[in-house]
């Protein structure tokens, strides 16, 4: 008897197994392990659709700069502009092509492309990703985010927000969302909020005001919201700006938004509790670091001596080591590159050619 009911838990648990869905590991749940490839997404030039996914290999040092393409047989669509990982998959989010290229984060193959579409069938234009519980969140400048699940890689639920929306991401059971209005920037009518979203129920909850553009949003592990907002140029003079960007916190548990004065930024990134953000300057390049759990400015320039770059374009840091990566554009219309430094700023290597315009990148162990 005893040896009967053995096999009925066995064989019960076997089945269960089979029948369960792809089991997920939230991202931010995962320990930092050494990188042994770099996945990077160029976005390639608006309307020539010739966005690209890279991938680098550490050991060997190699770039294949045609991953996708050779995976697929096929390019990745016109503007890329956000990807995430997620369990054993990548999501880029292409954003003139209005599609989420689902791939195999080991081989590069698409395993689904997800047209991204309004009822009357119109182009959402999505922007940014973000992914918690199964499930992945893009926003799209329909003026919503869609919700993806990861299990039958369907959209399964939409939930409207500002204008324009941009950056995203997800804590304290909450989802953040960057409201830019960037669409109305000949008028000036730019929104000037941060959608906050109920996780569980899909609803949006409240909007906070942070300041005109926003662009980013991360998340540090107290769960304070960090926000930049963008350049706001002159209507009639494109070379004058009339509001600075800015860089700014969301601290959850007073609901005030705080001003981190010192940093105007262009592109950040959180990582180990530090924001490492590529600060607005057409002279040279600067990586500003803050301390978001001590709630200061470690540098105001992480970089030392010649910083190797011509068009400093976004940046991404390894959180095993802290090495930072700048996405160099060059801005001639030739591939770009990417360069990294330690964590002390000091130079190491380059990575040349990757792409058009490379915006993102990935550590894979």
């Amino acid at each position: 008897m005893k040896k009967n009911f053995l096999l009925i838990l066995l064989f019960t648990a076997v089945l269960f197994t089979a029948c369960r869905p792809e089991t997920i590991i939230d991202e931010t749940e995962l320990p930092a392990k050494e990188a042994k490839r770099l996945i990077i997404l160029s976005e390639g030039s608006l309307n020539h659709n010739n966005a690209s996914l890279a991938m680098y290999d550490f050991t060997a040092q190699k770039l294949d700069n045609k991953f996708f393409e050779t995976a697929n047989n096929r390019g990745l669509g016109d503007t890329a502009n956000d990807m995430i990982k997620y369990g054993s998959k990548i999501y880029v989010v292409v954003n003139v092509s209005s599609t989420v290229e689902i791939v195999d984060a080991k081989t590069g193959k698409s395993l689904k492309q997800i047209p991204m579409k309004t009822a009357d069938n119109k182009a959402k234009q999505p922007r940014n990703a973000a992914a918690y519980g199964g499930k992945v969140y893009v926003t799209s400048f329909d003026d919503t985010v869609t919700r993806i699940d990861t299990t039958s890689l369907a959209i399964d639920g939409s939930v409207q927000v500002g204008r324009d929306p941009e950056g995203i991401c997800i804590k304290n059971n909450k989802i953040y969302v960057a409201n830019s209005g960037g669409l109305d920037y000949s008028t000036g009518n730019f929104d000037y909020t941060v959608s906050v979203i109920d996780l569980h129920s899909f609803k949006e909850e409240k909007k906070i005001e942070v300041g005109k553009n926003p662009y980013q949003v991360f998340a540090d592990s107290q769960g304070d919201i960090y926000v930049s907002t963008r350049d706001i140029y002159n209507s009639s003079d494109w070379t004058k700006i009339d509001v600075p960007a800015s860089f700014k916190k969301i601290n959850v548990s007073t609901g005030k938004v705080e001003t981190i004065a010192t940093i105007s930024p262009n592109k950040f990134t959180i990582v180990n509790d530090k924001a490492y953000v590529l600060v607005n300057n057409y002279t040279k390049t600067i990586i500003a670091v803050y301390d978001c759990l001590n709630e200061k400015v470690v540098t105001n320039n992480l970089l030392s001596g010649d910083t190797e770059i011509a068009m400093p374009y976004s940046i991404a840091v390894d959180a095993f080591n802290e090495d930072v990566f700048v996405m160099d554009a060059i801005g001639d219309g030739s591939y770009g590159n990417i360069v990294c430094y330690d964590k002390n700023g000091k130079y190491k290597y380059k990575i040349k050619g990757v792409g058009l315009y490379p915006n993102n990148a990935l550590f894979l162990d």
